[in-house]
């Protein structure tokens, strides 16, 4: 069964082992949970930023642009992130004899 602790890495199985129907499940909803987190903060990104600006400038063309750019570049950094973790790190060097 996955670990539901709060370490965002997803667990592996032992080699050899037979996924269950409910492990199956688990690792279903804990993805569409991280999917559904990972979309709230870019809204929150793009809807702070958008307010921001039509408060200061009173434009909504731009208010609806820097919105856009502040979903893109929330969703850039989540997926920059997400790379960074799932990554095999590399051996470190064997000083030679």
């Amino acid at each position: 069964m996955s670990d539901s602790s709060s370490n965002s890495r997803v667990a592996t199985r032992a080699v050899g082992s037979v996924p269950t129907q409910e492990n199956i499940v688990l690792d279903t909803t804990h993805l569409y949970l991280a999917g559904a987190g990972a979309a709230a903060i870019m809204a929150m990104a793009g809807i702070t930023s958008g307010l921001a600006a039509f408060a200061l400038t009173g434009d909504g063309r731009l208010a609806l642009l820097t919105a856009s750019v502040a979903f893109v570049l929330a969703g850039i950094a989540l997926m920059v992130r997400l790379w960074r973790m799932t990554r095999t790190p590399i051996s470190p060097a064997k000083p030679a004899a």
